[in-house]
């Protein structure tokens, strides 16, 4: 796959697709997401207070991003 077809595959431009391949060091989570669908790939979180997922048959679980958020600011010093 070239840089095109996954920045149209991601609905993002090329410029941020190279710029990713080039170790950006912010990138907008979104964008970040959409790129790895894009690739069939997946995104695995895990830490303390953060509720695990488990497989299912629907590969596509919706996660309240700002529960974990808030239980890691709980347990972060």
């Amino acid at each position: 796959m070239t840089q095109q077809e996954l920045a149209r595959a991601a609905a993002v431009g090329r410029q941020w697709i190279v710029a990713i391949e080039a170790g950006k060091p912010r990138a907008e989570l979104g964008k970040v997401l959409q790129t790895l669908a894009a690739l069939d790939l997946w995104l695995s979180i895990h830490g303390e207070g953060i509720p695990e997922v488990r497989e299912s048959e629907d590969p596509i679980e919706v996660i309240d991003l700002q529960a974990v958020l808030d239980a890691h600011r709980r347990t972060s010093p």
